[in-house]
């Protein structure tokens, strides 16, 4: 029962007859639950509002206990909500409203550290591609964002939160990551992508492979397409019998045998660890690559020469953004679990996964000043009397456990990506 009217706080307040109001429960024994609340309403004798009582359990805006809210946030990352609405009775849209408000309040409680190590790169999610930062260091996932284009790219990292903070940038070769990392993080050393810098040379080889198909009949172009793996793959980890068998195409076609092994000698030249000998090692390869295989190479020697000091800096600092490539996976198969999902839904799942996160999170100790209020101290001095104690500078300080989230485990995601946690 109100004690006073909420407009102009009078007590002269009198019964104005009752409604019955639905609102939907969290599910009883499995079934989805609705309290039916037959609710008063009261008038004001002095400014005549009307109100009904108070219902402190209720989230009215929702039409929904608070039970229930707490229910569907509690379940809202982990299963699809046409699944969550089935189970409660209530709307996709009524759930995703809800998740909405999760995700807001998630924002402002766990805010990642900014990586040293800032890893960008770009998956391709609902029609467009989009932007994705991850924490190199600690391998874990740092943002997602709506766009990838300069415009986009740039009114997120004016609100950075302390980009002094990071080190190092790595991202593949195209040119919107460089221009932005040296906008934003001027101080921090940008190292191409030995991930994307090495898969143009895998490229290259698909590239010619497909050029020789081309030349063939049906049946040995499914055989070529069968053992494309076997030319794509690293010389060391191939068995006898596939050498055999990349000897034989080679001999029967010199235009794979010189794609191969120029693949095979730029992979070379990445096993060296001093960035002036793998200069020398990767010119000495770029002058090279015979006239034959030179246009399926193409785009890997025009980078090699416009961005030689972005690859060569992977050689100072060996850092690579390359578990990315399973965040792409992760990302397209929470899109297809959930048709329909919005950027901001799919973002949610990745970065708020409960095991992801605590994985992801650390402690460390932090000294905090203790309030002179709590220091105390009075002695004993001489013949009895009290006298102040001077606190040391040890006493002065109070030690505490801080939660340090550094953001979703990639690892940790990528093992519930192949258990079947997102399918």
């Amino acid at each position: 029962m109100p004690t006073s009217c909420p407009s102009c706080k009078s007590v002269r307040l009198y019964r104005h007859g009752m409604r019955d109001q639905h609102y939907v429960d969290a599910p009883h024994y499995g079934e989805p639950a609705v309290l039916l609340v037959h609710r008063r309403r009261w008038r004001c004798q002095d400014c005549s509002t009307l109100f009904p009582d108070p219902l402190p359990a209720i989230d009215e805006k929702r039409r929904a206990t608070q039970r229930l809210v707490r229910y569907v946030r509690t379940r809202s990352l982990k299963y699809t909500f046409a699944e969550i609405g089935r189970e409660v009775g209530l709307s996709d849209r009524s759930i995703r409203h809800i998740f909405d408000d999760l995700v807001r309040d998630l924002d402002t409680q766990f805010e990642f550290v900014t990586p040293r190590y800032l890893g960008i790169d770009e998956v391709k999610l609902i029609g467009k591609y989009r932007c994705i930062l991850t924490n190199v260091e600690a391998n874990t996932v740092y943002d997602m964002l709506a766009t990838r284009e300069m415009a986009g790219l740039r009114d997120y990292f004016r609100t950075f939160r302390n980009p002094k903070a990071v080190e190092v940038v790595t991202a593949d070769l195209w040119n919107n990551y460089a221009v932005i990392a040296r906008e934003f993080f001027p101080k921090a050393l940008f190292v191409a992508d030995r991930f994307h810098v090495q898969r143009m040379a895998t490229n290259a080889v698909e590239a010619a492979r497909k050029a020789v198909r081309r030349t063939l009949t049906q049946k040995r172009r499914i055989q070529l397409k069968d053992d494309r793996f076997v030319l794509l793959r690293h010389g060391h980890s191939l068995s006898p019998e596939q050498m055999t068998k990349l000897k034989s195409w080679g001999d029967q076609f010199p235009l794979l045998g010189a794609a191969w092994e120029a693949k095979e000698r730029f992979f070379a030249c990445w096993n060296t660890k001093s960035r002036a000998v793998a200069a020398r090692e990767l010119d000495a390869w770029a002058g090279s690559v015979t006239s034959d295989v030179r246009p399926y190479f193409a785009e890997l020697l025009t980078a090699w020469s416009r961005r030689r000091d972005d690859i060569l800096n992977y050689f100072d600092c060996p850092v690579t953004n390359a578990y990315t490539e399973s965040i792409n996976r992760l990302a397209k198969s929470i899109n297809r679990m959930g048709r329909g999902y919005t950027l901001e839904v799919v973002r949610a799942k990745m970065l708020y996964d409960t095991n992801a996160l605590e994985k992801g999170t650390m402690t460390r100790r932090v000294a905090v000043p203790v309030p002179d209020d709590d220091l105390g101290g009075l002695g004993m001095g001489k013949m009895g009397y009290a006298r102040p104690e001077r606190p040391t500078a040890r006493q002065r300080l109070r030690y505490q456990t801080e939660f340090v989230y550094l953001g979703a485990h990639i690892p940790t995601l990528c093992d519930k990506l192949e258990s079947g946690a997102f399918e």
